[in-house]
């Protein structure tokens, strides 16, 4: 069989054909804003190329009944089910694009570039949870099931924002007085939020572009771009330790997404990866869970991968 496997993010989709074996016969990455939609991307794609047997896409949105998503930063509608009669597809699995990521963490390709930030190795016989930053706040969590696993997709970062230090308390208070609602995680700590974090915490201020942001904090630690990252690493491991929380994840915290990497001592400091444990219970318990990085940005493609050639070798 061949299959067509996509990870369709808020900027840009990656494609693969995977034959039977699990390789990659034909790959692109293309940007999302030169299309009109989905099916334009596939049908380019697949210009001079065989016919897919079977597909699986990994999507950056809510998706129902694993074929259908309207994407949440980008106006697309993924239709799996008009995809698969349109191809004569065998059979199509549409999921969230971090539970690509996270059925990319049950590989060993991608768990050859995961990089221990703390602990002795993660505990994939325990639940894992993923959280990964990029243009939306991605989590998903990795559990175990049979000789198998599932993995929980969800739209966590839309959750609203717990003040984790005095910093995040006044600028949700902040934007209370002003906007009469409260943030979501995502509405800051993601590549999509960090223009309206930098302008809350230093309102009247230029408020550089992303690249500049995250250049300028590596660079400059006295800089008030250096604070705003610092913020956002605690703020991703404070979620994080409410995910642990929330899913058991005894097993660990992966980091995924473009941004970590990206911003290196912010996320590999000590005092910010405490931030896991900064609750009112559960703190030792906490300050055991081991936490990794993914340095594999190919991740979601991957996982859709993984997930695929299981699929593929039940038929």
């Amino acid at each position: 069989m061949l299959a067509l496997l996509a990870d369709v993010g808020g900027t840009k989709t990656q494609l693969a054909l995977m034959n039977h074996k699990g390789d990659f016969i034909h790959r692109r990455t293309v940007i999302n804003s030169n299309y009109s939609d989905f099916d334009a991307v596939v049908d380019d794609f697949l210009r001079q190329q065989p016919t897919p047997d079977c597909a699986t896409i990994a999507v950056a949105g809510p998706v129902d009944n694993a074929i259908r998503c309207q994407m949440t930063n980008l106006d697309w509608l993924i239709d799996g089910e008009a995809l698969q009669h349109r191809l004569k597809l065998a059979f199509i699995h549409v999921f969230n694009d971090l539970q690509g990521t996270a059925w990319g963490m049950t590989s060993p390709a991608v768990q050859s570039r995961l990089l221990s930030l703390r602990g002795n190795g993660l505990n994939f016989t325990q639940p894992v949870i993923v959280i990964s930053p990029g243009t939306g706040l991605g989590q998903a969590c990795i559990i175990p099931f049979l000789d198998s696993f599932v993995i929980q997709g969800t739209e966590g970062g839309h959750k609203t924002i717990a003040p984790f230090n005095p910093t995040s308390a006044e600028l949700v208070f902040k934007h209370w007085q002003q906007h009469h609602y409260p943030p979501s995680w995502e509405n800051w700590f993601s590549g999509s939020g960090f223009a309206r974090l930098y302008e809350t915490m230093f309102p009247g201020e230029a408020v550089p572009d992303n690249e500049t942001l995250g250049l300028t904090a590596v660079n400059d630690p006295a800089s008030n771009s250096a604070r705003c990252m610092e913020l956002f690493a605690q703020a991703i491991y404070a979620e994080a330790g409410n995910l642990v929380l929330q899913y058991l994840a005894w097993g660990g915290v992966i980091l995924a997404g473009g941004i970590p990497p990206k911003l290196g001592d912010l996320f590999f400091r000590q005092e910010h990866i405490d931030y896991i444990e900064k609750k009112n219970e559960y703190i030792e318990r906490l300050r055991a869970v081991p936490v990794a990085m993914c340095q594999e940005p190919d991740a979601p493609l991957l996982g859709a991968a993984t997930f695929c050639m299981r699929q593929m070798a039940k038929r």
